[in-house]
């Protein structure tokens, strides 16, 4: 609980975040770790441009060994303080997201610090928090009733920690696919319209690369 009374009256949640991690000797690498989030996340947090989630404040006190009502203190960060509904909305940076080949997206599995704008075929704009992105176009029977054919879904190849039941980027024995993540069983689902395919559990022959951000349909 030291650093509480270093930064008593200090600022921001992103600040007390930030103060806190240092004071636990902890990179925000480690801290993304013990909390299930990945590393971008802590720094926007930290950064101010957003604020954690209340169900992910909990886990930051814990992981911190501070106090909930501590952390909760900090002011807002100004996108979520104005009441204006589509303020966080419009304050997001307009990303020139690159799009790329399924077989591109494959070396992501291996190499995860790959520069996506070397192999892009083409940019779609788009407004997001996240950094580390890049969209490709899905055309996969085994998800059809979320991804219609010819739908581009936008990958933060930052995050490989996809929540339970969000979609995800995989690589199945070096072949990328999208699916559904499953915690319990761990494994990858399908979502289909219509044809009947297998779940594949999660093993050492799977990469998670990335979680699906948002999708777009061209009509």
């Amino acid at each position: 609980m030291s650093s509480q009374s270093d930064t008593e009256n200090r600022g921001s949640i992103g600040d007390r975040v930030r103060q806190a991690r240092k004071s636990a000797g902890l990179s925000q690498a480690d801290l993304a770790k013990r909390i299930g989030v990945s590393q971008p996340a802590i720094a926007t947090w930290e950064s101010g441009v957003h604020d954690p989630r209340r169900v992910v404040m909990a886990k930051l006190a814990d992981a911190l060994s501070i106090s909930h009502e501590w952390l909760t203190a900090g002011s807002r960060s100004r996108s979520e303080a104005d009441p204006q509904p589509a303020a966080a909305y419009l304050r997001r940076p307009i990303r020139h997201v690159p799009v790329i080949s399924f077989d591109s997206a494959a070396t992501f599995a291996d190499e995860p610090n790959a520069d996506p704008h070397q192999v892009a075929e083409d940019y779609i704009s788009v407004t997001a928090s996240a950094s580390l992105l890049f969209a490709l176009f899905v055309d996969d029977a085994a998800v059809d009733l979320a991804f219609p054919k010819g739908t581009l879904v936008v990958i933060d190849y930052g995050d490989r920690w996809p929540a339970d039941g969000n979609f995800c980027l995989a690589a199945v024995d070096g072949a990328p696919i999208v699916r559904r993540l499953r915690r319990d069983p761990s494994c990858l689902e399908a979502s289909s319209m219509g044809g009947t395919f297998p779940s594949i559990e999660i093993d050492e022959s799977v990469e998670i690369i990335g979680c699906v951000r948002l999708s777009i349909r061209f009509h």
